[in-house]
């Protein structure tokens, strides 16, 4: 509202100024040029004002869709950018030289935060997949211990798992391909290599794989044949 008044004043500012400079020039017009007295030139100024202020209204609703448009435009388009413009923080220099980023540990805390929670999702995933799919061949509490050598192993690197002390015993239902498959399952949710994942395999379930070399455990991570545990690409 306050806007749409200035726009208004300066309009009717400019349309004063107007009228009143061409009723003097008449006035002086109708005395100098015309040898008339004061009241005439008084006379001849009041009717160019009645006339030019007719006119005017005449021509109102011209002015109020062609005109005021205009104004609107150059005039309070500057202040609306001037208030609206969001203030952006500048990447700068250091006085050594250096760049300087702007809210750079916030947006290392928030990216840190957002990978966390996704590696949680996974972990979540992986545990879910764990307990489905081995409740049937594992006791209560090695299926217990299982989880916690997969927390262990999602972060841990190849030669860390030599710290896995406890291996799993598993129901003689399970063939090795199954616990193979398994591993290669929960390992390609953890971006995990195929050496990795084999070496994991082979000290998780150290008894049951005690025949078969890392390197035969790798090469057989995916292979076909009978077996209760299927490849999954998705858990």
């Amino acid at each position: 509202m306050a806007a749409r008044k200035y726009d208004y004043i300066i309009i009717y500012s400019i349309l004063f100024a107007s009228i009143l400079s061409i009723a003097v020039l008449v006035r002086l017009l109708v005395i100098s040029e015309l040898q008339m007295d004061e009241f005439s030139g008084l006379v001849a100024f009041v009717i160019v004002c009645l006339l030019l202020g007719a006119a005017y209204l005449s021509f109102q609703s011209i002015i109020d869709v062609w005109l005021l448009p205009v104004i609107e435009r150059t005039v309070r388009k500057k202040y609306l950018q001037i208030e609206c413009e969001p203030e952006v923080e500048p990447i700068g220099s250091m006085p050594n030289g250096e760049i300087s980023v702007p809210n750079y540990d916030e947006y290392k805390q928030t990216a840190q935060q957002k990978i966390q929670q996704e590696q949680a999702k996974v972990l979540e995933n992986v545990l879910t997949y764990t307990v489905q799919e081995l409740a049937l061949y594992l006791t209560e509490s090695e299926l217990q211990q299982l989880c916690e050598h997969i927390r262990f192993f999602q972060y841990a690197t190849e030669n860390e798992y030599k710290q896995i002390k406890i291996p799993i015993a598993v129901d003689a239902t399970l063939k090795s391909i199954d616990l193979m498959h398994f591993g290669w399952n929960i390992g390609n949710q953890f971006k995990k290599t195929g050496i990795e994942t084999a070496t994991f395999v082979k000290r998780v379930f150290a008894e049951r794989l005690k025949e078969s070399e890392i390197s035969t455990i790798k090469r057989k991570l995916r292979a076909e044949g009978t077996c209760i545990i299927k490849i999954k690409e998705k858990l």
